[in-house]
């Protein structure tokens, strides 16, 4: 320990990347399970596996354009995902730092109501 730091914060403060992959019903349905070995692959191939810390998380209302990733920093979220575009994602915005403007969220995606 470092002076009264965990090894714990240590890492988290190297995290450079936070993502999460949508697991709720409707992403599960479409393959979201499926990809969380693709995303780890793809940051290992892209030498960021370290540097990324991946949260599978509930659901993230944006149900009809499932499977969905949160990436923080920056609030952006990747909708109709699969694991080309997931490769993609990893390659483009998280190693190259260029968001990919065509596979965003839009707010009129976001699901209204209960559900």
């Amino acid at each position: 320990m470092v002076r009264g730091v965990s090894p714990f914060m240590l890492w988290y403060r190297t995290v450079k990347h936070r993502l999460y992959l949508c697991n709720g019903p409707h992403c599960s349905v479409r393959g979201a399970r499926a990809l969380r070995s693709a995303l780890d692959t793809a940051l290992w191939d892209a030498g960021i596996l370290a540097e990324t810390q991946i949260t599978i998380s509930g659901c993230q209302d944006h149900c009809d354009h499932g499977p969905n990733l949160l990436v923080q920093p920056g609030g952006c979220r990747y909708v109709a995902l699969d694991a080309e575009r997931l490769r993609a994602v990893v390659q483009q915005h998280l190693a190259g730092n260029t968001p990919i403007a065509e596979w965003l969220a839009t707010p009129e995606m976001r699901r209204s109501g209960g559900g």
